[in-house]
């Protein structure tokens, strides 16, 4: 065991109370090649927890956060997400147990473990290495595209800056090199909000450049406004989101609903909260055929 994580190690978040969840799906990660970093089995007798604990997530690729009720309650995992989300770092959440989630990865894709572990832990695997989290063998970020939109990045530095601070430039620069369009550079922003209200405002400006033909619609939302979208398809939509984001997709289905002018215009709405553009189009897929 190393006494600092090496530049590819992702460290494991969790609660104590999760420890043996924790522990099994570390060691399973390791098995299948990757490199995890994990409290008790990495901090040698001899260290200062606190210090190896802060030295880990300083020098980590991205945190893997084992979610539950007790992680989300904790500070210690709170404490840990928010630095890691401050130094442009990745964070892959994994629900073992439904609970609120903490208010800085709300927006985050979310690995549901809380029924069928082996695929769980594959949606990991395949996430950390070829997704956000992934490098390629150069040890560059694996992308899946990059946006190199010289103006949206710019105004998006600026916009966010009266949001965020100092650290907007340097979230900034990470997401466009890891999104994959537009769409999925603004998406990824948006999660680096913490405050709702401005979370939404933020991604409202984005829409028309981010969806096709959005500009069009909300131009003329006025002349619709007369047709609301049922509630029943309101639920139907909410039902299949939460595949993708978990509890909090009837609650955002519901509040864009109130502005969004179709169905389709309130899809394509929800569809920007989905960061893994892979399963973002799977779910305007599966939501247009259902």
């Amino acid at each position: 065991m190393s006494e600092t994580p090496q530049p590819a190690t992702y460290f494991i978040s969790y609660s104590r109370a999760d420890q043996n969840f924790a522990l099994r799906f570390a060691r399973d990660l390791r098995e299948r090649g990757l490199a995890i970093w994990v409290d008790q089995l990495d901090i040698r007798p001899s260290e200062h927890w606190d210090r190896a604990i802060e030295r880990a997530v300083r020098d980590c690729c991205g945190l893997v956060v084992i979610l539950s009720p007790r992680s989300a309650a904790s500070d210690n995992v709170a404490d840990e997400i928010s630095f890691a989300i401050d130094h442009g770092k990745s964070v892959l959440p994994v629900m073992i147990e439904r609970c609120r989630l903490p208010l800085r990865i709300t927006r985050m894709q979310v690995i549901d473990a809380t029924g069928d572990y082996d695929q769980a832990l594959q949606r990991c695997v395949e996430a950390i290495s070829s997704g956000p989290l992934g490098s390629d063998k150069e040890g560059s970020p694996s992308l899946p595209g990059g946006v190199d939109d010289r103006d949206a990045i710019s105004q998006a530095k600026s916009e966010l800056a009266t949001i965020l601070g100092p650290i907007a430039s340097i979230l900034v620069d990470k997401e466009a090199k890891q999104a994959g369009s537009l769409g999925d550079f603004y998406a990824r922003l948006a999660g680096h909000i913490p405050d709702g209200p401005d979370r939404e405002r933020f991604a409202a400006g984005k829409r028309s450049k981010a969806v096709p033909g959005a500009a069009r619609v909300e131009k003329h939302a006025d002349a619709h406004t007369d047709r609301p979208i049922a509630k029943s398809e309101v639920d139907r939509i909410g039902a299949i989101l939460t595949n993708y984001l978990g509890p909090i997709a009837a609650i955002l289905a519901s509040r864009e609903s109130a502005s969004a002018i179709s169905s389709e215009d309130l899809q394509q709405r929800l569809a920007l909260r989905i960061l893994d553009e892979r399963e973002r189009a799977e779910f305007l897929d599966r939501v247009r055929t259902a």
